[in-house]
């Protein structure tokens, strides 16, 4: 099956009122980092295209103590633009640097399993996500984002923009890989952790490869919770990440190797939190 029409709008309008035309027949993309693979491989063949790019969503503002990412803002413009050290780390490590140059922060948002890494990172620091239809726009935690192996956002809708607010804590975000980087992820760990008077008063542990999805686990972040940043409650909040996850398992990693990693990287990056101080 070939394209019978490829749809570049100039404005947000434009782009909405073809996805009410449209709803699921509509391929969009802004990178094209995950659609061209399936198109390549054979698993998707769209009759209709439509590209973000010339809409104007390609940017990094802060606003106040919120962040503003547009949605086809590339993995590369966030790591040149942004000053969220977790958010250029995840950039960093997503991808080599030609993909980094095409993905988006939106598109992102998309990735099947086992990618994603970036997400992660946004949901430890409690990100948003701004939906948009003709007649409707909405925000939604990037928590509640995701359901299932869907996501909450209907085929006449577009996501336009994430919001990241400036929270307290130390961070850290770790990939593991079979091989060097770029590589498909076996599991991937980010962590977000404000301590005060010598209890966590604050914790987000998010991860890559627990799930059909990035996913938080509330679990482990539950054992943390009014609790000192020790090797006891470390071990206890790791033990919780590997127990509470439903890894998938294909051809990089199996579910029994999967929940292992990922509680030893709970683990590691806990760590290297406390090591920091846990607050800032």
């Amino acid at each position: 099956m070939t394209v019978e029409a490829y749809y570049r709008p100039t404005s947000l309008e434009e782009a909405l009122d073809l996805t009410a035309e449209h709803e699921s027949s509509l391929e969009v993309v802004s990178g094209g980092t995950i659609t061209m693979p399936a198109v390549n491989e054979g698993h998707t063949f769209p009759s209709r295209v439509m590209d973000l790019r010339p809409l104007g969503l390609d940017y990094v503002r802060a606003e106040g103590e919120t962040l503003r990412l547009g949605a086809t803002t590339t993995l590369s413009e966030v790591i040149d633009r942004s000053d969220v050290p977790l958010l250029r780390e995840a950039a960093r490590h997503t991808g080599g640097w030609a993909v980094r140059n095409m993905a988006t922060v939106g598109g992102n948002l998309f990735a099947p399993p086992p990618l994603g890494d970036f997400a992660v990172a946004l949901l430890t620091l409690d990100a948003e996500v701004e939906i948009r239809s003709r007649d409707e726009r909405r925000r939604v935690p990037l928590s509640e984002f995701y359901r299932g192996e869907d996501r909450a956002i209907d085929a006449d809708e577009l996501v336009t923009e994430i919001r990241v607010p400036t929270l307290d804590g130390e961070t850290a975000y770790l990939k593991y890989t079979r091989n060097q980087e770029p590589a498909p992820p076996i599991v991937t760990v980010a962590v977000r952790v404000a301590v005060q008077d010598g209890v966590v008063d604050e914790a987000r542990i998010a991860a890559n490869g627990a799930d059909a999805h990035p996913v938080r686990l509330r679990d482990a972040e539950r054992v943390l919770e009014d609790a000192a940043l020790d090797d006891d409650a470390i071990e206890r909040a790791a033990d919780a990440a590997a127990d509470s996850a439903n890894p998938p398992r294909d051809a990089v990693a199996s579910e029994w190797y999967r929940r292992r990693m990922i509680g030893q990287y709970v683990s590691k990056a806990l760590g290297e939190v406390s090591e920091a101080g846990g607050s800032r």
